[in-house]
């Protein structure tokens, strides 16, 4: 069985020998042409292939370089596409008009055709201050930032920032109260909403307290993100 073996490794070497001898040219031809792209066994093994003809090799090579050029272009296209938007989308999160300060901010948007703002589509923030307020979501007439006039029609999120604050929503039993350094709501269309925001109060009835509240507040999220 040793001997049997040992004939059919020296034939296989044999016969590899003798195929590497026979394409030695064509390979020497198409390492010079294609070596860049593709490594000699390879080669080789095309050639096996196709049984030593070598047009048939060449053109097997080139559609392959094509088939690879044309996906290295598909994945640069793709990678740009995320890129672009990936800016677009940090664009759109930074651009909106107005700011907003302590106590009640509404946010909507502008249907004066004349306002740049509405033009952009872009959402305005209105603020309130601190206050007490009574609105329909989509039945509003605040004051746009931009072109100052009362056609913020209607309110797609209340933010309330550095304040004591509560919000009630129709048919709410209890308002939602809170005093963190900054608070979002989404708004919903058809609702009526009352928001209230006040100062806040210093509500420590110790010097102990007081520390627990600061502690509190400086390891709140709002404090952590800023």
């Amino acid at each position: 069985m040793k001997c049997n073996g040992g004939m059919q490794d020296d034939s296989n070497h044999k016969v590899t020998s003798e195929e590497d001898r026979k394409y030695a040219k064509e390979i020497r031809t198409l390492i010079r042409l294609f070596g860049d792209s593709i490594n000699e066994e390879e080669l080789k093994q095309k050639m096996v292939h196709y049984n030593g003809n070598i047009e048939l090799v060449i053109k097997d090579l080139v559609q392959q370089s094509v088939e690879k050029q044309k996906q290295e272009q598909r994945n640069a296209v793709n990678e740009s596409n995320d890129n672009s938007n990936k800016s677009v989308q940090k664009e759109m999160e930074k651009t909106e008009v107005g700011e907003t300060k302590p106590g009640i901010n509404l946010q909507g948007y502008c249907i004066n055709e004349t306002c740049l703002a509405s033009k952009a589509k872009l959402p305005v923030w209105i603020n309130i201050g601190f206050d007490t307020i009574i609105f329909i979501s989509d039945k509003t007439s605040f004051s746009c930032p931009d072109c100052k006039k009362a056609t913020v029609t209607s309110i797609i999120k209340a933010m309330f920032y550095n304040s004591e604050h509560s919000i009630c929503a129709t048919g709410d039993s209890i308002p939602v109260k809170d005093n963190n350094y900054q608070c979002s709501y989404t708004i919903k269309p058809e609702l009526s909403y009352e928001l209230k925001a006040n100062k806040i109060r210093q509500h420590a009835k110790s010097i102990e307290d007081l520390r627990d509240r600061s502690e509190q507040a400086m390891n709140s999220t709002e404090i952590k993100n800023l």
